[in-house]
Order: C-alpha cells, then structure tokens, then sequence
C-alpha cells in the first residue's frame, strides 16, 4: 500500500470513528442539557423496579447477582487456566484457543435458553450458570496467561525452598494476585451491564430497566440519568483491571517467558467437557424436543428475508469494526490508551449506546429510517472488538521489520500496517468474522436501532421467546452457532499459519 492509499485508508476509518462514537457521545451529551418537558425526568420512580431509575434496591440485587457471577466464573475456569498456563508457548496453542473461546464467541442468549431447556431452578441459579459457562475464557486467558508467562518459573523456584502448597501459595501471592483480581472486576461490570442473560432467565435487572427506559422515554436525558448508578461501578472496576494488568505487565518484562513443551492431558479433558456444556448441551437442550430440521425449514421460509439483512448489516459492521480498529491502533498516540479504551467501551451498556446513536442519528431521515442505523449501531457497540484485535496484532509485531519498513521510508503509522496486515491478516479475518457473529445476537442495542425494512435475528428471537415458539426459537439458536463457527474456525487458523 502505498503513502497515498494509506492516508485514504486512515481517513475512512478515522471518519468511521466519528461517525460511529464521536459523533454520538456528543449528540447524547448535547441532548441531555437541551429542555426536557415537565415530568420527564421524573418518569423513573425509585421503587419501579420495572422501569429502572434509581432503583436502589434493584441495583443492589443485580451488584450481588454480578459480584456471585464473577466468583462463580473464576471457579468454572480452573481447568482452563491450567490448560492455558502449561499450553501457552506449545505447539498446540491454535487449538487449545479455539478451544477456550469457542463458549465466549457463541450467543450468550443461545446458551441461556439451551440451559432453561434443561434446569428449572430459580432464575439466579440459573443466570449464575449461564454467566459462568458464557465468560469462563475470559477468566481462563487472563490468569492462565500469568501463569505461562511467569507463575510457572516462580513455582519451580518456589519448590525447592518449600512443599507444593507453600509454593503454589507463594505463585499466588506474588504473580497471580493481580491478574484474578482484575479479571474479577471485569466480569463484575461485564454482569452487571448485561441485559440478554438475565431476560432470558426471566429476570428483571438494574440492565433491563435502563432498557426499558431507554425504549420509552422519547429524552436520553433520563436515560442517562438512569445509567449513572450502573456506570460510576463498571468505571471504576475496569479501571483497577487495568491498572492492575499494566502494573502486571510491567513486571512480566522483569523475566524472560519460559516455553512449555505440551499440555495437561486431563487439564484438556476437563475443558473439553465444559466447552461440551457451553455449547453442544444447549444446542440439544433446544432441539431435543423438536424436529429440527422441518423447525430450519420453516423459519427460513418465513424469516429468510430479515436473515438476509441480518447477515449483510452485521458482516458490514464487523468489516467497519475492524477496519476502523486497526486505524486506532496504527495511530502510536491512541494505542497508549487502547487497553483502557477497549475495557471501558466492552462494558457500557448497549441501552446506552444505543440512546447516543439514536440521539445523534434522529434528525438525519435518511439515516435514521435506513439499515445504515443498524450498522452504525453495531458499530458503536462492538467498536471495541476492532480496536482489541489490532492492538493485540500490533503488539505481537516484529520490531525488527517494523525498523525494516521504516527504513524504506514508511511513516511510523505505515509500518505498524504493513507489518500488522502482513503478518496477521488471518486474525483480522477472524474479527471480521466474530464481531459478525456477535453482532447478530445482540438484543439492547439493536432495539434502540432497528428499522422498519427488516426485523434483525436477534429481537425476532426475543419475540418468539416470549411467545412460546421454541421450534423457531431452536432454528434461529441454531443459526447463530452456524454464525459463530466460521470465526472460531478462521482463529483456530490463524494461529497456526503465525506459526
């Protein structure tokens, strides 16, 4: 790519970022200080616990809900962290990722309904779970990692001084400390801001009533009034993971990473099984009591238009998504802050995310009334995922043949492209590919930014949930883990063509 082609490229995306985030925040922002007709901010009472508000005592329930979510999640990836600490440098670590983040790319909607299928517990039991089968990768990549990177050359230490107790205790104190509790803290705001488990559990959350606020008041001045309460702890938890990954990071250069040379055998075995109850167990729980395939049939009959649109708008997101990541991380000044951004953005409910872009986009008809809505706002909501995947290219980077590029002449923004896309091009695809997915299951955003031309897959899933059609529920389930398989295939092998 030459200089000329690349300062194009940069534009788009820098265009795509103020379009998509700028743009919005300061739409919301500027909205909310504009008058307001009596009574409007009022309309969340402090006892509503359907409408949301202040809603002190449903906040406090869905902090305790979010806080057992996390510590359920950290007990449930054991097996993968210790998979992870003994793979990491191994041969095998294309499939043992694959493997790992295969429960996390699936719909996490998909996993609630296959799980209600099968227990009939009261609904926290069972958002607990869900929760737990859905984000246990997070937990499992993040202390895994530490382990691999210095845990265990601490811990061989550690042994020669003492007994296997006092050295794993000693490995936990020193290394693995920071990375549990920082990963804690973001599944914490991560549950705290999620809307689809706990609707799919039946359950009513501080999440669903900003929603539903969100839907109903005409003003984002009460929305974001409402989001207050839910931001100020999602804040302030991602910043202490951050703080606490950066400070971690830093130590870990102290010491040079140990290769491993193969995997726990039954560490994998345990891994398997939970991926196995993450995915293929309620994919079975929905179909079991159907016929499935006449169930295909008929809904890609009826719907088979709205999948279309569907799959178009979410793949052309998840192109944008990631072609305007990249332009961030290219950028050296916005890739310093690229870890806090990508934390802070992952966790912002979609309600409110899909308030600013409406905020922003409602005066502008042929935006507002086309599928382009649909697209800014999954965008805007998954924006993040570009920016994590560039970054984490970008930083696995060469420095030598950046040096090389730059020698030939390129601008220190060129290089990190032509290195970053020459030799992680896989991994790009991939994000395409999963944002795509992801994109395509979710619920709060795309409520906030649907058109009248087509009903997106996931609100129809929705529709059908509450009405009791669980054979075009099952269909619809069964075409977002179709969705989701591409991107973890692509990941699989983009691991091993780095190789």
């Amino acid at each position: 790519m030459t200089q000329k082609a690349f300062a194009i490229f940069m534009l788009v995306g820098v265009m795509l970022l103020l379009a998509t985030v700028a743009y919005p925040v300061v739409m919301l922002v500027v909205k909310c200080f504009g008058a307001v007709p009596s009574g409007t901010v009022a309309a969340m009472g402090p006892t509503d616990a359907s409408s949301g508000g202040f809603a002190w005592g449903l906040f406090i329930q869905s902090a305790g809900l979010a806080a057992l979510g996390a510590t359920a999640t950290f007990i449930l990836a054991l097996p993968g962290i210790v998979l992870i600490g003994k793979s990491m440098n191994a041969s095998q670590f294309g499939l043992v990722a694959s493997l790992v983040i295969a429960p996390l790319i699936l719909p996490p909607m998909v996993i609630a309904l296959g799980v209600r299928s099968w227990i009939g517990a009261i609904g926290e039991v069972r958002c607990v779970l869900v929760w737990s089968l859905w984000c246990w990768p997070i937990a499992a990549l993040l202390v895994g990692g530490a382990w691999a990177r210095r845990g265990h050359a601490y811990y061989e230490v550690a042994l020669m001084h003492g007994g296997r107790f006092a050295a794993l205790r000693h490995v936990l104190m020193s290394v693995l400390v920071r990375p549990i509790i920082g990963g804690w803290m973001l599944l914490f705001a991560l549950f705290l801001g999620d809307y689809a488990v706990p609707h799919a559990c039946d359950m009513i959350v501080y999440a669903t009533a900003l929603l539903s606020e969100a839907t109903s008041s005409p003003y984002p001045g009460p929305t974001v009034v409402a989001s207050l309460p839910l931001l100020a702890p999602m804040v302030l938890a991602v910043t202490i993971a951050f703080a606490l990954g950066t400070r971690g990071a830093a130590s870990d250069n102290e010491e040079s990473a140990k290769v491993h040379s193969g995997i726990s055998r039954g560490a994998l075995a345990f891994v398997v099984a939970i991926v196995a109850m993450s995915t293929l167990v309620p994919i079975y729980g929905l179909a079991k009591d159907i016929e499935l395939g006449k169930a295909i049939a008929t809904t890609w009959n009826i719907y088979r238009a709205d999948i279309g649109y569907s799959i178009a708008t979410s793949l052309i997101a998840g192109a944008m998504t990631i072609w305007m990541g990249t332009c961030i991380a290219a950028s050296s000044t916005l890739r310093r802050i690229a870890p806090l951004l990508v934390l802070i953005w992952a966790v912002t409910p979609g309600a409110l995310i899909g308030e600013a872009v409406v905020a922003a986009y409602l005066p502008i008809e042929a935006v507002y009334s086309h599928w382009l809505l649909t697209v800014v706002g999954y965008v805007a909501r998954f924006g993040w995922m570009g920016v994590l995947f560039a970054y984490v290219a970008v930083r696995q980077s060469d420095d030598s043949t950046m040096g090389a590029a730059m020698a030939d002449g390129a601008s220190p923004a060129l290089a990190t492209w032509r290195v970053t896309i020459a030799n992680h091009w896989p991994t790009m695809c991939a994000g395409v590919l999963i944002a795509t997915a992801m994109n395509l299951a979710e619920v709060a955003t795309t409520s906030l930014t649907r058109v009248p031309m087509f009903s997106p897959v996931s609100l129809v899933m929705i529709e059908k949930f509450h009405r009791f059609e669980d054979d075009i529920l099952a269909a619809l389930c069964v075409l977002l883990l179709i969705a989701a398989c591409p991107g973890i295939a692509v990941f699989a092998w983009a691991g091993r063509w780095r190789r």
